[in-house]
């Protein structure tokens, strides 16, 4: 609890300020690390102060934990109470959750699992992990086909925070989900309400009351992403048109009687959101901020942000995005108390490697320390 209060009071304090001009926070960075021609899968802890813009250090590994298997992300959550800080870790088979108490900027030590390391019987490749507010959703979606599979073949999970085993999978048979149109994506909401987002149905369910749903006409796209925040589920849409650069966000307040706003970019293909701290980041082939509308890069970081394609990013409570090049093991780290749509300038922004050539970083975390 003081780590976390500590951790907040920082964070209002650089709201007032520049990253740059204020004292780094002491936190790590997290990337897992995945080499598949080496059998290399890696947690990898890194200073995240000598990852900032205006610091030329070589970025500091402060250590690393070998997993064993490919890993597909990651999530980190902070205990507000009692009990460990957590690193939850997906990988195509399990998913494990380590202690995340002890780490420091010098040390990380070696890992140690916390009551909970669970094969998932299924193929979790393409799988993803939300937060709640005392649990953690896991979602094993079936292989991407034409037609899309149905909602009975997906495999997903709330696991409490406090969990030594998986509980019982959500049941999509239920007559509430079972005519839930795919493909679909899934997060929690308020109270670890599920929220769920097709191409046809915007929908909240808490299990014991009658679900709310909006309807949507977007039948000919795939939603890739799904958020709970500020008070707001936002979902994004791939057109499914490798040819074409497009957005669509759709927002909506849960309201039963609230319509499904849609925001769209032709100039960015978005298809997914940064984790971490407000504010809301979209990314995929170029990133943009979203605050009611898209805010893309100006016009003269085109080359290095706009046409770059990200596989994963979070957001500090430094104010720092951190972001993960799609085709290189290289993080891109940009200063958010400049605006990246007017003011930014290549001094706001650092890049960095974090592997070799063939290694690629498919998961992000910040994590403050001490």
């Amino acid at each position: 609890m003081k780590r976390f209060i500590q951790a907040l009071g920082l964070l209002l304090t650089l709201s007032a300020c520049t990253g740059s001009s204020e004292e780094p926070t002491r936190a790590l960075l997290v990337a897992s690390v995945n080499n598949p021609s080496s059998n290399t899968y890696q947690v990898r802890f890194f200073q995240s102060s000598t990852l900032l813009p205006g610091n030329f250090d070589l970025p500091r590994r402060v250590g690393s934990w070998d997993i064993g298997e490919p890993i597909v992300t990651l999530l980190y959550r902070r205990s507000l109470g009692v009990g460990n800080d957590q690193l939850w870790v997906l990988t195509q088979s399990r998913l494990r959750r380590y202690i995340a108490n002890n780490l420091t900027i010098d040390d990380v030590g070696t890992s140690q699992l916390d009551g909970f390391d669970e094969a998932l019987g299924v193929d979790c490749s393409g799988g993803y992990l939300r937060q709640g507010q005392s649990s953690i959703l896991l979602v094993c979606p079936p292989a991407p086909t034409t037609p899309p599979r149905p909602i009975e073949e997906y495999r997903a999970w709330i696991i409490p925070f406090t969990a030594t085993a998986l509980p019982t999978p959500i049941d999509f048979l239920n007559p509430n989900l079972v005519r839930l149109s795919t493909p679909a994506r899934l997060t929690l909401g308020p109270n670890d309400q599920l929220l769920y987002l097709t191409p046809t149905q915007f929908r909240q369910y808490d299990f014991v009351n009658p679900f709310i749903e909006r309807p949507l006409s977007l039948s000919t796209s795939s939603p890739s992403d799904l958020i709970f925040v500020n008070g707001q589920a936002l979902g994004l849409f791939d057109d499914n048109d490798p040819t074409t650069t497009d957005t669509t966000l759709a927002a909506w307040n849960l309201s039963a009687t609230g319509e499904v706003g849609l925001s769209r970019d032709s100039n960015i293909a978005a298809r997914l959101f940064a984790r971490g701290a407000p504010p809301v980041f979209v990314l995929g082939t170029g990133l943009a901020r979203f605050e009611g509308g898209f805010q893309l890069p100006r016009e003269t970081e085109t080359g290095l942000l706009r046409t770059r394609r990200y596989s994963t990013a979070t957001v500090g409570i430094d104010q720092f995005l951190y972001l993960a090049d799609q085709d290189f093991p290289t993080l891109l780290v940009i200063d958010l108390t400049v605006n990246i749509t007017s003011a930014l300038t290549t001094a706001g922004i650092r890049s960095s490697s974090l592997g070799s050539f063939q290694e690629r970083i498919t998961g992000l975390a910040f994590i403050p320390v001490e």
